[in-house]
């Protein structure tokens, strides 16, 4: 199902943000979806992922498997990118953590690129969608406090697959006040949607 999932236009608002060819740290790459395409747009990518089976589908870039909540690669990079919406983690603990691992592997003039689910999700407890040949449907299990428990459903032509996730709505408050236990401040969006923004060293 990942593989199949398009790129989409994410690939080239990461490019336009950052500047050619600066070197990424792409936390959580899974198989290479943004991967390839900032590889060939010619940034020098460095993917990590806790599966090597999702990194054996990565080509082009350098890959590490590991806990991306909990890397230390003794190296600093132009850009950190934390992608398919990691911040939103339900544990506040692994927010931190999260925000801890991009401002240690960031250079001081870098900038940390993080995709959000939108502010306000979910928006209704059940919806359908489409990307590329998938087909979605997203539906709200159960709600404790500031903790969502859902699940997506995947359906490309007969297979179908069903991802359950916990995740709270990390708005612009919220956000902030991670960023500045980190040791990072919020720069600003990067679309009209606010899922996407930039951070930079406080």
């Amino acid at each position: 199902m990942y593989l199949a999932l398009p790129a989409g236009d994410d690939p080239m608002l990461i490019h336009r943000s950052v500047g050619e060819g600066t070197s990424i740290l792409e936390l959580g790459s899974g198989p290479g979806r943004l991967t390839r395409v900032l590889f060939a747009l010619g940034h020098d990518v460095v993917a990590v992922d806790d599966s090597e089976e999702m990194l054996s589908h990565v080509t082009g870039a350098e890959t590490v498997c590991g806990d991306l909540f909990d890397l230390e690669l003794r190296r600093k990079f132009d850009v950190v990118l934390a992608a398919s919406h990691l911040i939103n983690h339900a544990d506040s603990v692994m927010r931190r953590s999260l925000l801890d691992v991009c401002k240690r592997h960031l250079r001081p003039s870098g900038s940390v690129l993080i995709q959000r689910l939108e502010p306000g999700w979910p928006p209704n407890d059940r919806s359908t969608g489409s990307v590329g040949p998938i087909d979605m449907t997203f539906t709200v299990r159960a709600r404790t406090g500031d903790v969502v428990a859902a699940a997506m459903e995947y359906r490309l032509g007969s297979q179908s697959w069903t991802q359950d996730f916990e995740a709270v709505d990390v708005d612009d408050g919220l956000l902030d006040e991670t960023a500045v236990a980190s040791g990072l401040r919020v720069e600003g969006p990067l679309n009209d949607a606010k899922t996407w923004l930039r951070l930079g060293h406080s």
